[in-house]
């Protein structure tokens, strides 16, 4: 289990700031923290490092750190790259141990920027000092209003604290989904942009942001993943709690991974391997920015909550075709509706309405406004509706807006089912996102949250079982080991279990072990093996041998051999050995593939 570190938990809330480069000029880098800091609020004590001024922004400016009253908690460096790393021996020196180096010029320039890099960070952690960057945009705590970030965006988008953290190694991937998160009205408490990395991870600063209660969603941009125990364990911190953790790893493609390294210095994952640790660990992966905040009003409301057939409501019926078609094709089954909610709606709409799902209510919900909540109530009694999409193509004048605001919110609270709803038109989304109801421009982006909350919570319950397992597993293998039978070992070396007796080990500690038989002639009928692979899942069947059993059989003198097989249509097995390329293949590639954390 990997522990926080508590001086970077200090960079995150610290008592007192020290700016190194501090200037007057509030657009520039060393300037932008100051104002940041007065005009957010933040209540401990400032600090600027300027040798040629008094004060600096209303706050007193001293030459140096060592003429400091305190060792600040925290040090920001705003200095070319050539000064850097005298600043750390200076904060190394006044008990400076965390740094955000807001300075570029190292690893993101080339090799001998890597070479520059690594011998900063060498010297920072014989100096006992934590760095967040170099190259980074810095760290915000809207909190607090401890903000030592040097962004425009705060300037332009107004903050407000929040159940939300972004934290990304660049710096514009970590305001945009501010922004698009503060258009839809959404609180932030941490916006964090890592840089260069070359210390403090991103992952090891979501692990960080993680330990905060009141964080409900952690949003991440990667674009190395160098450290994934951290970002595991991150997760699964998040998780206990019930916050979702979506990422967006870039660097798939070769341009990417190019671009990427450019950026940041980062260096190159590969990419099945990245869908398949996320998974792993229930991190939703994201295609893109609107990817990575689409469906945050959604994990607010409802949180992580498992569903699988979806109820379409609305007083259009194209909406209704439309959101049919579309679930479709993002995988969201329609609920068949029962018996008793037909009749409960056809009590309550007009006769040439749709008691049907998807549920249309015509223009008839413009003369009876009742009609919105009736049927919200008849749905909310169905066991077959698991989530809900309510479309809302156009409303005003004449429609009690405000009413079916309060009765979706209603109908949220009384359920806790995920409910999204689509409106076009601002005024209307106003009023139900005021209500607390997760509202969306358009019936796709809808569509598209309920379909990430719903399978992200079937991912992180999987990734739940998983941990149970790992956590008990030694104890399983112990137990497992003990109980393997001495005929099971090889005859030659008395203390290694055969193929098989090992399968069946693996298979008792809870693993799942390629289908196999087990024959000791070609004469002989195989003895089916242990298989731990669960009946429910959906997997591609092994590749069948082009060779029949008595030819595939090794007429080795020594023990049997353990073989992979599948029966033939004829009902004959058709075997490999287990060890062979194309069933070790078929097997990764089923693992892999029986999860997956993209998004649609």
């Amino acid at each position: 289990m990997t522990a926080i570190d508590p001086r970077l938990a200090a960079m995150f809330r610290p008592r007192s700031i020290a700016v190194v480069g501090a200037t007057e000029d509030r657009n520039r880098v060393g300037g932008r923290p100051l104002h940041y800091l007065r005009s957010f609020g933040y209540q401990g004590a400032v600090y600027p490092i300027n040798p040629k001024r008094d004060t600096i922004q209303g706050y007193k400016a001293y030459a140096s750190l060592e003429d400091l009253p305190e060792a600040p908690d925290v040090a920001v460096v705003a200095v070319g790259s050539d000064h850097v790393q005298g600043v750390l021996r200076q904060c190394a020196a006044r008990g400076v141990h965390g740094a955000v180096l807001m300075s570029s010029g190292f690893g993101e320039t080339g090799p001998e920027g890597k070479k520059r890099e690594a011998a900063l960070v060498a010297e920072a952690r014989a100096l006992g000092i934590r760095l967040v960057g170099p190259n980074a945009q810095g760290i915000a705590n809207f909190q607090t209003g401890a903000v030592l970030n040097f962004s425009t965006m705060f300037m332009e988008v107004p903050p407000q604290d929040g159940p939300v953290a972004v934290i990304s190694q660049s710096g514009a991937a970590s305001v945009m989904p501010y922004a698009l998160l503060r258009e839809r009205g959404i609180g932030v408490r941490y916006v964090v942009a890592s840089g260069n990395d070359a210390d403090a991870s991103v992952n090891e600063l979501a692990l960080t942001a993680a330990a905060d209660p009141d964080i409900r969603v952690l949003l991440l941009y990667i674009e190395s993943l160098t450290d994934p125990d951290v970002l595991a364990e991150a997760a699964r911190i998040a998780q206990a709690r019930g916050a979702a953790v979506v990422a967006l790893k870039s660097g798939r493609s070769a341009h990417g991974a190019k671009a990427a390294a450019s950026h940041t210095g980062a260096l190159v994952n590969d990419d099945a391997l990245v869908d398949a640790f996320f998974a792993a660990h229930g991190i939703w992966r994201a295609d893109d920015v609107h990817g990575l905040v689409n469906a945050v009003e959604l994990y607010l409301a409802c949180g992580l909550r498992p569903a699988q057939r979806l109820v379409v409501m609305s007083h259009s019926g194209a909406v209704g075709v439309v959101c049919a078609d579309t679930a479709e094709r993002m995988g969201l089954p329609l609920a068949e509706l029962g018996r008793g909610t037909v009749q409960a709606l056809t009590a309550i709409m007009p006769g040439f309405a749709t008691a049907q799902n998807p549920v249309d209510l015509t223009a008839s919900l413009l003369a009876d406004g009742t009609m919105f909540g009736r049927t919200l109530e008849a749905l909310a009694a169905d066991p077959q509706g698991d989530m809900f999409l309510v479309g809302v193509p156009v409303a005003g004048e004449g429609y009690d807006v405000p009413g079916m605001a309060a009765d979706t919110a209603a109908f949220l609270r009384r359920t806790g089912k995920p409910v999204a709803v689509s409106a076009p038109q601002a005024s209307v989304r106003a009023a139900f996102r005021a209500a607390g109801v997760p509202v969306f421009g358009h019936e796709t982006d809808a569509l598209a949250a309920l379909h990430q909350v719903s399978r992200h919570a079937a991912l992180v319950h999987a990734a739940d079982r998983r941990r149970t397992r790992a956590d008990a597993l030694p104890r399983r293998l112990a137990v497992s080991a003990r109980s393997a039978e001495p005929q099971h070992l090889e005859p030659r070396h008395t203390s290694t279990l055969s193929e098989a007796a090992s399968l069946a080990l693996l298979h008792e500690a809870g693993l799942p072990v390629a289908p196999h038989r087990l024959c000791h002639s070609p004469a002989k009928p195989c003895k089916p093996g242990a298989t731990s692979a669960p009946r429910s899942w959906s997997r591609p069947a092994p590749p069948r041998s082009r060779t029949s059993p008595s030819t595939a059989w090794s007429s080795s003198t020594s023990a049997a051999k353990t073989m992979s097989c599948r029966p033939t249509s004829n009902a004959s097995p058709a075997c490999a050995l287990s060890a062979s390329f194309s069933t070790a293949c078929w097997w990764r590639s089923a693992c892999a593939g029986s999860a997956s954390s993209r998004s649609a």
